[in-house]
């Protein structure tokens, strides 16, 4: 509160009611009371069921952030701040690699989402420590100890293996490594972009524009390739395309011959002579 005054920071609360416990209202009257004594701004919002097929935590990750986006734009906030810490950042750079997906990682700035996440250097440990030492009061979810999530199997069971059998900093260890492998990345995207700069947007069946894509594949290293690709290809979708879409997307180009789905409507179709689309009719 003495950092709110000094900066004359505006901080008001949003707190997300996912409605998964039957006690979780037991966490939105623990928020909105804290808030009530230290005299913020408390926003209490209560999720809708999540849809059938809907991955629970992708589904709660993305209405979370949603409610978040329309508090910032309703209340006129210019920034989210979220409590992620450096455990976070070890145990998501664990799951990704347990998972074969893109090694990338929570960073302190989220520019698209508006976010800054202040205690990404720190670590839970040092956190559990500040609150016991001020006599903080707080809420744990229950559901942080339910290992049928694989991120709480990898806090629970993993990363404790991990810190007794290799290395006590393990935590620092993966959140560091975790730290360059999205340098590392941010260096490939730039390169990536500025060739896609060069292409220049699809020009559908056009020799040239396909000489000069496949040139610039040619002449890229492996890694910046398949980022080609999806930055060439993601604004005709209007979603991003996946780092293995966009792997089979440079197979086929640079074999000049081919064809791939690219979305229910829209499929590519390479020759030596030129790449076209090929969009079907919607029905009626």
């Amino acid at each position: 509160m003495s950092v709110r005054r000094l900066l004359g920071l505006t901080i008001e609360v949003c707190h997300v009611n996912h409605r998964l416990r039957p006690d979780s209202g037991r966490d939105a009257d623990f928020v909105s009371g804290l808030c009530r004594s230290l005299g913020i701004e408390c926003h209490q919002v209560e999720l809708e069921d999540r849809p059938a097929g809907e991955n629970l935590e992708a589904w709660a990750r993305a209405r979370r952030y949603q409610t978040f986006a329309d508090v910032l734009r309703v209340r006129g906030l210019d920034v989210v701040v979220t409590a992620h810490n450096a455990n976070d950042v070890a145990e998501t750079l664990l799951m990704r690699l347990l998972a074969n997906k893109e090694l990338n990682t929570i960073e302190y700035a989220d520019p698209v989402r508006s976010c800054l996440r202040p205690l990404i250097g720190i670590s839970r440990p040092q956190i559990e420590e500040y609150v016991t030492e001020h006599g903080l009061e707080f809420v744990e979810d229950p559901s942080n100890s339910d290992v049928s999530f694989v991120r709480n199997r990898v806090r629970a069971e993993l990363l404790p293996l991990l810190k007794e059998r290799f290395d006590p900093s393990i935590v620092w260890i993966l959140s560091e490594q975790a730290r360059l492998v999205a340098d590392d990345c941010d260096a490939l995207q730039y390169l990536a972009e500025v060739e896609v700069a060069k292409v220049g947007p699809l020009e559908d069946g056009s020799s040239l524009w396909s000489a000069r894509l496949r040139d610039s594949l040619e002449r890229a290293p492996v890694a910046v390739r398949w980022r080609i690709a999806q930055g060439v290809f993601t604004p005709l979708l209007g979603h991003t395309v996946g780092a293995h879409k966009a792997k089979a997307i440079v197979e086929v180009l640079l074999s000049q011959e081919g064809v791939i789905q690219l979305g229910p409507s829209l499929t590519l179709v390479v020759s030596k002579a030129q790449v076209r689309l090929e969009r079907l009719a919607p029905t009626t």
